[in-house]
């Protein structure tokens, strides 16, 4: 059985998969999404750090699940960006989305955001979903890593939480991120991959858990929830 991990990178999509009851692990970038659905068709869970559901227009604002991410993570709350609406999929700069209340890091988001919600359905979204690495990381390690990712002591406690949790050694790090590096991404985009494939392996054992609050379901049906 295969789950499969994935996190926007510069390079595109950066997909860890996993194949549970081995140590089998790989990692590619992948341009478009539709090819990590193409490399991984069998994959039975596929966690990915991007909004999935939106509110169609208005302020950018918080959904559901964005609140309760943010109450679980604590002083690492910011971690969980404010994403914008579905109207906003279409802008070509920051400055009328800026008004509007939209961050620069979830403007740059956009692209990858439009992507994916183009693509997801309800039907397609029982397999693919979204997660965020951050949430990962604290159900990994029972408390949210208090050093940002991209600081050598965030990167060490972040590796430190992997190797114990997916029983990984340093020179299996490091043949991935060889596999990966040329191709526009960077390390704490690999760990969050990994992260991300670990909470897609323990859902398929029952044991994740979600931020999903009221209303569920955007207006074309998808579920607006954060699972981990």
């Amino acid at each position: 059985m295969q789950v499969v991990g994935v996190d926007g990178c510069r390079g595109g999509w950066l997909a860890v998969a996993l194949e549970a009851g081995t140590r089998s692990i790989q990692a590619r970038v992948c341009a478009r999404f539709t090819e990590v659905l193409t490399a991984y068709p069998d994959a039975r869970a596929v966690a990915v750090d991007m909004p999935i559901g939106l509110w169609e227009s208005g302020r950018a604002r918080m959904r559901p699940c964005d609140a309760l991410a943010r109450q679980r993570l604590g002083n690492r709350a910011a971690c969980v960006f404010i994403p914008p609406t579905r109207a906003m999929l279409n802008a070509d700069s920051y400055a009328p989305v800026r008004t509007l209340g939209l961050c620069v890091q979830a403007y740059h988001l956009i692209p990858r955001i439009r992507e994916l919600d183009a693509l997801l359905t309800p039907e397609l979204q029982t397999r693919v979903w979204e997660s965020h690495p951050e949430l990962s990381f604290m159900a990994m390690t029972g408390a949210p890593i208090t050093h940002p990712k991209r600081t050598p002591l965030g990167q060490q406690a972040r590796i430190d939480a992997l190797q114990r949790a997916l029983n990984l050694d340093a020179d299996t790090l490091k043949t991935l991120w060889h596999a990966c590096r040329t191709a526009g991404a960077r390390m704490d985009d690999l760990l969050d991959a990994c992260a991300l494939a670990w909470s897609a392996l323990r859902h398929t054992r029952h044991q994740s858990e979600q931020c999903l609050g009221t209303p569920e379901r955007d207006a074309r049906g998808l579920l607006m929830a954060i699972r981990f």
